[in-house]
This record gives C-alpha cells, sequence and structure tokens, in this order.
C-alpha cells in the first residue's frame, strides 16, 4: 500500500509542472527505453506492483504487468564436454569419443 501511495505522489506531482519538465519527462522515458526497454512510468509500475511491467510487452499483444520469472527456470543446463589429448592441444565434443583411449581423456 506505501509503494501505491508513493507512486500516486510522484504521478500528481509530476502533472503540476510546466510543458519544460514534461518535455524533459518524455525524453528521460526515450533514454530508458532505448537502454533498459522500459519507459520511466514501466520502472515506477514495476516498482509500485513488484512486477514485471512494460510497454513494449504490452504492445506486443502481453500483459503489461507479469510475474517475475524464476531463477531456476532461466539458468541453462550444464554442457557436458567430453575433451581429450591431442597433438595440437586439447579438442572437446559433446559426445564422447568411442575411438580414444583412456590415457587421452582429460579431466
Amino acid at each position: 500500500m506505501f509503494r501505491m501511495t508513493m507512486l500516486g505522489a510522484c504521478l500528481f506531482g509530476l502533472t503540476a509542472c510546466d510543458p519544460s519538465t514534461q518535455v524533459m519527462l518524455t525524453g528521460a522515458s526515450v533514454v530508458s527505453l532505448a537502454h533498459t526497454k522500459k519507459t520511466v512510468g514501466d520502472h515506477f509500475s514495476t516498482w509500485a506492483f513488484d512486477k514485471d511491467c512494460s510497454t513494449l510487452k504490452y504492445v506486443n499483444g502481453r500483459e503489461y504487468c507479469q510475474e517475475f520469472p524464476d531463477e531456476a527456470a532461466m539458468q541453462a543446463p550444464e554442457k557436458v564436454l567430453h575433451c581429450y589429448r591431442t597433438i595440437g592441444g586439447v579438442s572437446c565434443y559433446r559426445e564422447p569419443d568411442k575411438s580414444a583411449s583412456a590415457q587421452t581423456k582429460v579431466y
């Protein structure tokens, strides 16, 4: 509730400003959109609702605010590599080399 009150107070305070402040706020939103893919309003909404809010997602047909993705779901599974000594150094493969001897395997 505190976050919503603070968000309302910030937005209400910005509406009473002169036109030059509106131009600066629009400029800040454009710069923010270019660097973070979120406008200044999106950052306020993300903070207020504790969800991932984005105008770009909304324009592309998704919901404006979504739950943050789970950390475990974002991590890619580990790729197991099988590495062997060769004359020029070490060669690695996704699948084990059946013709390689145990002496050339790098652990």
